[in-house]
């Protein structure tokens, strides 16, 4: 009975992890475009369906590695930055969604041809240490600037207030002493207790909705292309193109990153990296369908093992499944719609420093000569200076320079890939 419940509470777990990374991403994008609040429903349940497909088909078929997938978070700049320029052209949020989508399904194609052909891997030497030390800790930062403004700022108004962002520290406290509890049940659910108890709190001090949202009952299937067929530009087609570099980029550090955390023998990294390369081109092909954002697996899940010590792959798929079943009735995704998105928000981060820990062993795994330390500060400065930069500064250039000044994950991985290639080590 222990057992059962202890497995059980595993499932419930994993759930957790995956629907708090899947929250926030589909209303911040609602948002941005405009979307009413029935569109930002129907977009939540597809992005939710999306998420418990592709890690079902990621640890079933592609790399086998217990590594969630969620929106990416490259791909939210870029959704976010031609929010802003679409409107400054006039033109409507489902327009610019029809191009994103078909700029996604550009970039699912190039990846399912790659890794059906088995040809991935031969990309492989572009990914060296520093090259993929560089991708974790940018995107570290670039997400850690999102997660910790979640977790301060109150869903209802929008702004930073003392209780809100007093839970959220706590929580985010909570999960990390947890994970270093003496007690392995503690270190186990420590994500999952400190979520539970944020919520708690959040609904004791009246800070979150309690009313279900006004939802059709039973079973409702997800609307495919939402926003219209998918459209391509030049620009887009661009973009595509480079993300399907930094989708590499992505399932190298996230394979790397699993790797070095789960002790049972895996695929070698040239098998893991085709098939996950396939299985990522086809979730991706599954976004435009569903006119929703792209997902990838999320080298921080790494962490997560790392705080819990839960390297199962039966709890985590039978997790998938039910999350792509929950999704499916409006009701249930209604209820997930009101865990506070301030405590999932500080549950994840606190998983972060794990994943940070292990971008520096990477960054230090060969000594940091002149030259690594010169591609490491060119590629901080730059990438992480772009995160800073305001829309408006570059409202004016064309498409791509804004899509690369807009997002500095994406100019920092293309700058150290240049520099770890074109500068070469001397003997």
């Amino acid at each position: 009975m222990q057992s059962r419940f202890g497995w059980g509470l595993s499932v419930g777990q994993w759930f957790i992890f995956l629907l708090a990374n899947a929250l926030a991403l589909p209303i911040i994008l609602g948002q941005a475009f405009g979307l009413d609040s029935a569109e930002i429903s129907g977009l939540m349940q597809r992005t939710l369906l999306l998420v418990g497909l592709s890690s079902l088909l990621q640890v079933a078929l592609g790399h086998r590695y217990p590594v969630a997938d969620g929106p990416a978070g490259s791909w939210a700049i870029v959704f976010i930055v031609m929010a802003y320029i679409g409107r400054a052209q006039g033109y409507a949020g489902g327009e610019i969604l029809q191009l994103l989508a078909g700029g996604v399904l550009v970039s699912g194609g190039i990846m399912l041809v790659l890794g059906l052909a088995q040809q991935t891997h031969r990309l492989l030497f572009l990914f060296t240490p520093l090259v993929t030390g560089c991708f974790m800790l940018l995107l570290v930062i670039q997400l850690s600037g999102v997660f910790v403004r979640g977790m301060v700022t109150d869903p209802r108004t929008g702004m930073m207030t003392m209780p809100v962002a007093g839970i959220g520290l706590l929580v985010f406290v909570g999960v990390l002493l947890c994970s270093f509890s003496r007690h392995a049940i503690v270190r186990t659910y420590a994500v999952l207790v400190g979520i539970i108890a944020g919520w708690v709190a959040f609904t004791l001090l009246g800070l979150s909705s309690t009313t279900l949202p006004n939802t059709a009952s039973g079973i409702q299937w997800p609307e495919i292309f939402a926003f219209g067929a998918p459209r391509l530009d030049m620009g887009m087609l661009v973009v595509a193109v480079l993300f399907s570099l930094l989708l590499v980029s992505n399932q190298v550090a996230a394979i790397t990153a699993i790797s070095s955390v789960v002790d049972k023998q895996q695929p070698d990294m040239k098998q893991a990296l085709n098939r996950s390369s396939w299985a990522s081109g086809a979730s991706h092909i599954m976004a435009g369908g569903l006119s929703t954002i792209a997902v990838v697996p999320l080298p921080v899940t790494a962490g997560f093992i790392q705080l819990t010590g839960d390297q199962r792959r039966a709890p985590f798929m039978l997790a998938c499944v039910l999350l792509a079943l929950v999704s499916l009735f409006p009701t249930a995704v209604g209820f997930l719609s009101l865990l506070p998105s301030p405590v999932a928000n500080a549950a994840l981060l606190a998983t972060f420093i794990k994943l940070v820990m292990l971008a520096f062993q990477l960054l230090t795994k060969y000594p940091l000569d002149q030259r690594a330390g010169t591609i490491l500060g060119v590629t901080m400065l730059l990438g992480v200076g772009c995160m800073f930069l305001p829309p408006e500064l570059y409202r004016e250039w064309p498409g791509l320079a804004q899509y690369l000044l807009g997002n500095g994950l994406l100019t920092g991985t293309l700058i150290v890939l240049v520099m770890e290639q074109a500068w070469r080590k001397t003997d």
